[in-house]
């Protein structure tokens, strides 16, 4: 008989106890309070998703479901979006928690982690209104083994550099497309490569966050970047365009010049940041302060008889894309106060309760109050001119060896190679031709498998599935009416889902003998062929739909049936869906919950289901749903418009504009809504291709809104307030402010430095066939030159028509070997360039004495004193006979003409080149070569009294060279004398004569330039999110 040692048993049976115990105690929200916080928010939210009970939480039923597990994903559930409750199943939720928690376990760094920042910023599978998928799965088993040995800074570097071998920058859509579908495409816009970061970064353990300027305050459009923490700090990234540190980008200069940077935090954060929107579901954090300079504003809003008014709404809003956009919006509190962490510029700010409404300028660099008065009601008839200032921003170079610099761009350019190996595996033209479809010709093939790009295999396969002729599907136009973002990320299976035969209409409809064949076509490739309503990815709904809706309101159906059972059956809540993530029409049905803009979708959706023409107009939000012989108006708000007939608005060009407007970049039409307006979005709308513009428009309070930019980011921008009413036409002329002319001599061009022109190098000068040139220093990698070329592409009639040569030039170290300049279609008027040793951009960094020159991202290019308007990237406008530079104006200066003569007229330009403001300190140095030189003196005195009329309180010293005394210290002791410069906030050098025979303080040599320099920047393309 076998002796059994109890001890030993004993032993195992009290560590198995001890374990299960400790087990029990490893919770993985450790706070108590916060804990039961959670969890009956994400009871509250069951209750709220209890059409979907089964599909979203019966997983947590499972048996292997660990404690930390469970909680985990009650934090996740407490706070998803409405979008995610409805489309999304608990398996995927659980996989998203399990490869976190996975993570953490993996990576050293995982238990440096706070608890917090993981929960908010590792765990979370949302990055903003992105749709879904299982990257993160694939991520973590891809880059696992390749990081895990590294420290998190340099494991954050390296997630980057994956992301960059995979993606490279290109605009797109409003749509943000999944992390995966953008790898399988390997371009996206920022938005996209940020939320591609965001996620890789999360799926290695590693805590990461959008951020997000909503709008430039000193050009057009936005930008969204990457911050990651990286032990116990948080640093900024160019999302899929690595540096060789962090805290680097070509945003880097640009985001000093912003009014607002922001990310989301999901669930409830206690974080340190600002908080500049709190719900029950996510905060909006402020991030101005890790950015640039700072002021706390505060707005109080009164009443017409003085008193205080709480729960106003005041929205902070800034110049942008022809409209004054809300960069953030925060409620009065019972004093009647808002304030708001904003940059040094300029801001509209619009309050309003209910019907009324006021609104007034603040420059937040000489005040940090404001006082509103809600006294304004919609109806009256006026214009009104705002001058908008963007902060000036400062230069921050973080330094980095040249070796690390040479190593990074070296990796940069394989992973080039990379990206664009995969990229030629796309399908060719060669390959299109041997896709044989009776539906559609050869060239029509190439061009949708082309747009296809990582996605053209399931085209093809859907292709392939409809080869032969169908006179009742139009298979051609169905492709066409596809987004081209459709096409590269749509399955096969999906598209079949909507493929609908031309004649499913509803009996009803179909049986109208009043309705021509030729309409009858018309009204289905509008209101029944599309797969795609509005900014929602595609989704099978369609057969889905036709079976439960039928259910719902009968074979018989009407567009009217439908809107009643949606009022019956739908609750709408949009703050529940935050993220603005569009829900699927079948989600809809099943949550029985939904934000406006959804149901909306889901409206016209259903209808289509049922064959009932239905749809969305994405300019304005109207529904549409074809009825009684016609297209009427669907509106789910109680309100009379709908029932109004529509009145005209015609947009006339004033005489001798010289170019054609365009919308969102000269100006924007919004209608008055609930206090404030809503702009019009006519992006690409052939409603206004051409002048006159003829828009049939709801009846109502409208305001035209136009500005034009100056290069260094001040606007003039103009509103007009006027009524349309029912069946009248109104005529209005589109005025746009026009500019001064601001131009400032910059620095000379040496046309003998050497440049590489097809393999052969030879001076700048044989590049330089006419006088007028536009010289654009590219960097091929980098978003800005993208947009650069796409701009000028679009203007390459106008750029030919110009009598001169657009030089692109590229640093022989930036020189992508996949770059190919021939693909962007530009002006045949150009140069392609590579700059050898940088030869040519240091000579004008040298010659300019301003190192911001070597950072800026974008200005403007000029041609004489004519704007030329094209967009980002370092370009300059030379004026060979001349020599000169010309480039946007600085606020802290230096200019030196040839020659007396000139200075009367350069400083003429002064007043309107410096910005002037109360208490500057500004000191201006004249270099006379001549003591008598009455011309050049009489200029100065004029300078002095244009200063002084801008303001007696700015402290102007003017001093002659010549008998240059500051502080009692001589001219000729450089080291004091720029000790006592610093006393001054803007320096301004002025020189006349000649400078080979006058002994002209050489500012080269002693750096004036280096310590008062600034200058003006410009940028990027539409709006897009997310971007």
């Amino acid at each position: 008989m076998r002796k059994i040692n109890i001890f030993r048993y004993f032993g195992v049976i009290v560590i198995t106890l001890l374990l299960a115990s400790c087990s029990k105690k490893e919770h993985f929200i450790t706070d108590k309070t916060y804990r039961e916080t959670v969890h009956q928010d994400f009871l509250a939210r069951q209750e709220l998703a209890q059409h979907r009970e089964k599909e979203l939480f019966d997983i947590l039923e499972t048996e292997n479901l660990t404690l930390q597990e469970r909680e985990a994903m009650e934090f996740l559930y407490a706070y998803m979006p409405l979008s995610d409750l409805a489309d999304y199943n608990g398996e995927f939720f659980l996989n998203q928690t399990r490869y976190a928690l996975r993570a953490r376990d993996t990576f050293a760094w995982g238990k440096t982690i706070p608890e917090e920042i993981f929960r908010h910023f590792v765990l979370t599978y949302r990055v903003n209104n992105e749709d879904l998928d299982t990257a993160r799965m694939f991520i973590f088993n891809t880059l696992k083994d390749r990081i895990k040995n590294m420290s998190m800074y340099d494991a954050a570097l390296e997630v980057n550099h994956w992301c960059h071998e995979h993606v490279a920058y290109r605009p797109a859509d409003i749509r943000t497309s999944a992390p995966l579908a953008t790898i399988r495409t390997s371009l996206g816009r920022c938005g996209e490569e940020s939320t591609l970061t965001v996620t890789a970064l999360r799926a290695c353990g590693i805590p990461a966050r959008q951020c997000y300027t909503p709008r430039w305050a000193h050009c057009d459009d936005n930008h969204a970047w990457v911050e990651v923490w990286v032990d116990g700090k948080w640093y900024f990234l160019g999302a899929c365009e690595p540096d060789p540190e962090l805290d680097m980008g070509w945003f880097a200069f640009p985001s000093t010049r912003t009014m607002m940077v922001h990310t989301n935090a999901f669930g409830k954060y206690n974080g340190s940041e600002e908080i500049n929107k709190q719900s029950h579901l996510y905060s909006c954090l402020n991030l101005m302060p890790n950015y640039a300079e700072t002021r706390i504003v505060t707005i109080t809003v009164n009443d017409k008889n003085g008193q205080p008014v709480p729960d106003a709404a005041v929205k902070f809003k800034l110049y942008n894309y022809s409209e004054y956009y809300p960069l953030a919006t925060i409620n009065t509190n019972n004093e009647g106060k808002a304030s708001l962490t904003t940059g040094m510029g300029d801001l509209l700010v619009w309050a309003s309760k209910e019907n009324l409404y006021n609104y007034a300028q603040i420059n937040v660099r000489e005040t940090e109050n404001l006082t509103i008065t809600l006294d304004k009601e919609a109806g009256k008839e006026y214009v009104e001119n705002f001058n908008m200032t963007p902060p000036m921003g400062k230069l921050n170079k973080k330094e980095v060896s040249e070796e690390k610099v040479k190593i990074n761009t070296q990796r940069l350019q394989y992973e080039d190679s990379l990206r664009t190996a995969y990229m030629n595996t796309f399908m060719t033209e060669e390959k299109a031709k041997t896709i044989l479809n009776e539906n559609l010709t050869p060239e029509e093939v190439w061009n949708f498998l082309h747009k296809s790009e990582g996605n053209h295999a399931e085209i093809v396969k859907f292709m392939n599935q409809h080869k032969t002729k169908n006179s009742k599907i139009d298979f051609k136009g169905f492709l066409a009416a596809l987004a081209d973002k459709d096409l590269r990320d749509t399955p096969a299976e999906i598209l079949n889902d909507h493929l609908t035969p031309i004649g499913k209409f509803s009996t009803h409809f179909a049986q109208d003998d009043n309705i021509s064949e030729t309409d009858r076509i018309d009204i289905y490739n509008k209101g029944i062929l599309p797969a795609r309503i509005s900014n929602e990815l595609i989704r099978p709904w369609r057969n889905y739909l036709a079976e439960k809706m039928a259910a719902e309101v009968g074979n018989d159906a009407t567009y009217i049936k439908v809107k009643e059972w949606i009022l019956k059956n739908i609750t709408i809540n949009d703050e529940e869906n935050y993220s603005r993530c569009p829900i699927s029409p079948r989600g809809v049905f099943d949550l029985r919950v939904s934000d406006a803009h959804s149901r909306n979708i889901f409206f016209v959706a259903a209808c289509r289901a049922l064959g009932l023409p239905a749809y969305l107009d994405n300019a304005n939000g109207q529904l549409y749903a074809f009825g009684e012989g016609n297209w009427q108006k669907v509106n789910f708000e109680e309100s009379d418009k709908n029932n109004a007939t529509n009145g005209t608005l015609i947009i006339n060009l004033p005489e001798n504009l010289g170019f054609k407007p365009e919308y969102w970049i000269h100006y924007t039409l919004a209608r008055f809504e609930n206090g404030d307006f809503v702009t019009y979005d006519f992006e690409n709308d052939p409603r206004v291709a051409e002048f006159p513009v003829n828009l049939s428009l709801t009846p109502g309070y409208y305001m035209l809104s136009t500005g034009n930019r100056y290069s260094d980011g001040a606007v003039v921008s103009r509103l007009e307030f006027f009524n349309v009413k029912e069946g009248e036409i109104i005529e209005k002329t589109l005025t746009i402010r026009e500019l001064e002319r601001r131009d400032v001599v910059y620095a000379t061009l040496n046309t003998n430095h050497n440049a590489i022109l097809n393999g052969e190098v030879m001076p700048i000068s044989q590049l330089l066939p006419t006088n007028d040139n536009i010289f654009c220093f590219i960097d091929p990698t980098r978003e800005p030159t993208k947009h650069l070329l796409k701009d000028i592409a679009s203007h390459k009639t106008e750029f030919e028509n110009w009598n001169g040569k657009i030089n692109f030039i590229v640093p022989e170290d930036k020189n992508a070997p996949d770059f190919n300049i021939d693909k962007w279609n530009l002006p045949t008027n150009r140069n392609f360039t590579i700059d050898k040793n940088r030869e040519l951009m240091n000579s004008i960094i040298k010659e300019a004495n301003f190192e911001r020159l070597a950072h800026l991202s974008e200005c403007a290019v000029y041609r004489g004193f004519d704007a030329i308007t094209v967009h980002p990237s370092i370009a300059f406008g030379v004026n060979l006979v001349k020599g000169e530079f010309v480039h946007a104006p600085c606020r802290h200066a230096a200019l030196a003409v040839a020659g007396s003569d000139l200075l009367g007229e350069a400083l003429d330009l002064f007043p309107g080149i410096l910005v002037l403001e109360e208490g500057l300190h500004l000191f201006v140095v004249v270099h006379f070569f001549e003591r008598d030189n009455a011309p050049a003196i009489n200029a100065v005195e004029h300078l002095e009294q244009r200063v002084r009329a801008v303001s007696r309180d700015i402290h102007l010293r003017l001093v002659n060279h010549l008998d240059v005394v500051l502080d009692d210290v001589a001219h000729d002791r450089e080291e004091s004398f720029l000790l006592a410069l610093d006393d001054f906030d803007i320096f301004v050098f002025l020189a006349t004569g000649d400078a080979q025979d006058s002994n002209l303080l050489d500012v080269s040599d002693i750096g004036l330039l280096d310590i008062h320099a600034g200058a003006g920047a410009q940028q990027e393309h539409k709006r897009a999110e997310g971007d």
